[in-house]
């Protein structure tokens, strides 16, 4: 052990190592505001909570004070006190943190694990969630209890609150299926802070079944919990809360389990809900809402409640009107897909889909043998595949000339067997994955390699062989690497962006690593390693839990300088602008520019770098501009035209409450949080309404245009004998848009872009 501690000394990387009493299965950063201080919570797999206040050096096992303050509170001696199975903290104080228990005993900490105070309800919590803006607000849900010989008792899953940090519980609902706080954001200042919103069965009777969708389950609103209530959708089941929209599943067919889909605004007092447009037929079984920033993706599930395959439809700005961006996209059973957004940047998205128009009539049971990633940059407008790399980690060139030929990734549908898609807000352009190249995703131990890019995804380069587990730290100064196919002694870590990669022996003993995690923001240079090993005692084998704390701090020595002169020759900084792949100048119509460090610099980052971009707004290009709802592009080709669905009939006619004007679509939308300005125009042409009087004025620009047309027409008057004839500017107005109506006028058979010819029906995929 001294040989291995001097060897961390002497390559100025500090290391300590702890074992815990079984694998690891979570752990919390409680954020304290020293950041060189972060307490850490850790939970095992048998229970065991154990408290580190300085960043995972040293670990302080709290299971007996955890029993001890159990038993003070138990009402009844035949009652166990269980032992702990979720650890969540409040999103407003990082250092209040629940503990939920096995039995009916529960833990609250407001000061991260110092300070341990027993709950006790006389019922197991299931869910938990905290007040968005009143730390001492907290709801949960418990299923009911019954003694074995007790009448007219039935078993429910019931709602409770507690508005003094959790001492004190009342239940306010029964027959619950799903409930939250009625806002996310902490500065509402339009809903009211008790508002509640709950989905639940108003009239149920009997023992309450969790199972499909039930016609019998309503949305509901409060706004003083629960005493009285306020249906906002019948037959709404579940609903989707997020800082802009709420979204909610509404049953049409509880028997073959089929869906629609409402939504509203979420920051308004009085919600509107509508049902969103959709340029399908196919009954909807499921939704999940993939990401919900400037309008929304939704992947639908088309073809049976357990579906791996669903479609991903992308909206406008209003998250109501939907067209579908991506076909045959990957999801698991519980619903989650394999579909990610590079954070940091602006519309940039990798996914996986199903190629299955290669080979029709697959069985379900091969669907994964057919798995690609796709690539967009102007979010879901256009998919690509990911451009492979061109050598491997070796530097030996990689055959991968064909069309069909593409980089591919693992990610959330893997079920972890390797490493999933990586990317950090405070780490721009840098993305970590593991996968292999070729026509489909490989699954073999031995294809599988790992993979980064640093411009957003737009180039690849295989940085190791084989599947690793990774982290990033420094805001992108550190990487680091571990084999998570077998134990290990080593790691690798690179200070370059995947340059050059140091070899690292962090252990004595093989540990199978589980994971590599840093704080919650990777600013710091402090990584948590996390796995198992096998412990011999008495001939027995004892699987024991690990924990290796790794600083890389002192490896540079010094900090990084030129922060405000990027690209200079003093400074560690340089200028770089995302961009994509049809326009290589701008980005979601914007031109960013990010400081970052220069590749070869070796100093940190440190964690009070505020990384600064300056915003240039690009002229409007056809990459800025997508398919509207029952358009599509010609030949699915992704540079064509909008054209209308062969079934799509365009209507031109004039809605019945129109007053001034009214707009037509030309097929094009802008997308949803583009930012370009001018250039390529294809916005809605706007035509009178019938009867339009002139002195309905929408605002000041159209009274200003009037003014100018009646000095035209008085110029016109007063100098009338040098004109053969007027014109009627009016008719003419109204026949030109006539006539443009009558040219997107386009009739024929199928729309869909679902091929059902693909689908074996006896395999019933």
């Amino acid at each position: 052990m001294i040989s291995f501690l001097l060897f961390c000394i002497v390559n100025a990387i500090d290391v300590s190592i702890s074992n815990m009493d079984s694998a690891i299965i979570d752990i919390v950063w409680c954020g304290a505001h020293n950041k060189s201080n972060d307490n850490i919570l850790v939970m095992s797999s048998k229970g065991t909570i154990y408290l580190s206040q300085d960043n995972g050096d040293d670990w302080q096992k709290l299971a007996e004070v955890f029993h001890r303050k159990g038993l003070l509170v138990l009402q009844d001696e035949n009652e166990k006190v269980g032992v702990v199975n979720k650890i969540q903290k409040s999103p407003i104080d990082p250092q209040l943190i629940i503990f939920l228990g096995t039995e009916f005993v529960n833990w609250i900490s407001p000061d991260c694990g110092q300070t341990i105070n027993a709950i006790y309800t006389g019922r197991q919590m299931r869910e938990f969630q905290f007040h968005p803006s009143r730390k001492d607000w907290i709801l949960a849900s418990s299923w009911s209890k019954c003694q074995m010989k007790q009448k007219d008792c039935f078993v429910t899953k019931d709602l409770m609150v507690s508005q003094d940090m959790g001492l004190n519980w009342e239940v306010i609902a029964k027959y619950v299926n799903q409930y939250s706080w009625g806002f996310k954001s902490p500065n509402n200042d339009v809903i009211p802070e008790q508002r509640i919103m709950i989905t639940l069965e108003p009239n149920g009777k009997g023992h309450q079944q969790l199972s499909g969708w039930n016609m019998k389950t309503h949305l509901f609103y409060s706004d003083d919990f629960m005493k009285t209530k306020t249906m906002l959708v019948n037959q709404g089941n579940k609903f989707q809360l997020t800082p802009n929209h709420v979204f909610v599943a509404q049953v049409m067919n509880s028997s073959n389990q089929e869906v629609t889909l409402l939504v509203s605004e979420s920051d308004q007092y009085e919600y509107n809900f509508r049902y969103v447009q959709m340029p399908d037929i196919l009954k909807d079984h499921s939704y999940t809402i993939v990401d919900s920033q400037y309008g929304a993706f939704i992947n639908i599930n088309h073809l049976k409640p357990s579906s791996i395959m669903g479609t991903t439809y992308i909206s406008d700005s209003t998250a109501s009107r939907y067209r579908i961006s991506l076909n045959y996209t990957v999801r698991t059973e519980e619903g989650q897909c394999d579909f990610e957004r590079v954070l940091g940047l602006e519309g940039i998205y990798i996914a996986k889909c199903l190629c299955i128009r290669d080979s029709p009539r697959i069985k379900e049971s091969d669907l994964s043998k057919f798995k690609q990633t796709k690539i967009t940059f102007d979010k879901g407008s256009r998919w690509q595949p990911l451009t492979p790399p061109q050598v491997d980690s070796e530097g030996k060139k990689l055959q991968c000339d064909s069309k069909s030929c593409s980089l591919h990734l693992h990610s959330v549908s893997t079920k972890m067997q390797f490493g999933p898609f990586y990317s950090t807000k405070n780490s721009i352009g840098l993305i970590l994955g593991t996968g292999n190249i070729g026509k489909y995703l490989s699954y073999r131990p031995d294809q599988v390699n790992t993979y980064m890019s640093r411009d957003g995804g737009l180039t690849w380069f295989e940085i190791a062989k084989g599947s690793h587990i990774y982290e990033i730290g420094d805001h992108g100064g550190v990487i680091v690497l571990a084999s998570d196919q077998q134990a290990t002694k080593v790691l690798k870590y690179s200070w370059n962006e995947g340059l050059t990669w140091e070899v690292f022996q962090f252990s004595e003993h093989p540990i199978e690593i589980t994971n590599i995690i840093t704080e919650p923001s990777n600013i710091g240079a402090r990584f948590i390693i996390y796995g198992t090993s096998d412990l011999f005692i008495n001939e027995e084998n004892i699987e024991q839990g690990n924990i290796v704390k790794i600083d890389f701090s002192q490896i540079h020595g010094r900090e990084c300088i030129g922060e405000d002169s990027p690209s200079s020759e003093n400074s560690d900084y340089e200028l770089w602008s995302p961009t994509g792949k049809i326009n290589p100048d701008c980005l979601m119509g914007m031109r960013v520019e990010y400081v970052r460090r220069k590749r070869d610099a070796k100093c940190f980052n440190g964690e009070d770098l505020q990384r600064q971009h300056s915003v240039q707004y690009c002229q409007c290009t056809e990459e800025d501009w997508e398919c509207d709802l029952n358009f599509h592009r010609e030949n699915s080709d992704p540079n064509a035209k909008c054209i209308p669905y062969e079934l799509y009939e365009q209507n031109f006619e004039a809605p019945e409450n129109c007053e001034d004007y009214y707009e037509v679509t030309r097929g094009y939308r802008r997308v949803a949080g583009n930012k370009c300005q001018g250039g390529v125009e294809y916005n809605p042409v706007s035509l009178l309404c019938p009867g339009f009087k002139f002195w309905k004025f929408r605002n000041i620009w159209d009274f200003m245009l009037i003014c100018i047309f009646a000095a035209i027409i008085y110029f016109i008057y007063k100098n009338r004998h040098h004109f053969s004839k007027r014109k009627d500017h009016t008719k003419e107005q109204q026949q030109s848009a006539r006539a443009y109506g009558q040219k997107m006028v386009e009739r024929g058979l199928g729309y869909r872009e679902f091929d059902e010819d693909l689908i074996d029906e006896n395999q019933n995929v």
